[in-house]
């Protein structure tokens, strides 16, 4: 769902992009820039935390090459009091930031990004 007014993104996806952003590959550093030049201009209708992002082009496009959209890294989620594992995964689209997605394997899915502290990074290419 497109939202009428851009915002900032908050501290929560903020501290999700910097640990998906920790692991190094080609593109690393142009993506890590463009998060202070981005907005969320999206959310998905489910009520995940899911975001679409839009970036300025204040900053650099990167070079990372990707599969399908898909960064080269993911984030997996470390599931805690008997609650489902989960995927964190980042978009980036014509070498922009596009979206950052909470992938839940139960309904309802999460309401909120965990903290990053459970999170797993892992390369994917």
């Amino acid at each position: 769902m497109k939202l009428d007014q851009p915002r900032d993104l908050n501290g929560a996806e903020l501290r999700i992009l910097e640990a998906l952003l920790s692991e190094d590959f080609p593109g690393l550093a142009e993506l890590r820039d463009q998060v202070a030049h981005s907005k969320v201009i999206g959310h998905c209708d489910c009520g995940c935390p899911t975001i679409d992002i839009a970036v300025s082009h204040d900053a650099s496009p990167s070079v990372v090459k990707t599969k399908s959209r898909l960064a080269p890294i993911e984030g997996r989620i470390l599931p805690v009091a008997g609650e489902p594992p989960g995927d964190i995964i980042l978009f980036v689209d014509d070498r922009w930031l596009s979206c950052l997605e909470y992938v839940s394997y139960d309904d309802p899915p999460p309401r909120e990004w965990p903290s990053a502290e459970r999170l797993t990074i892992v390369r994917t290419d």
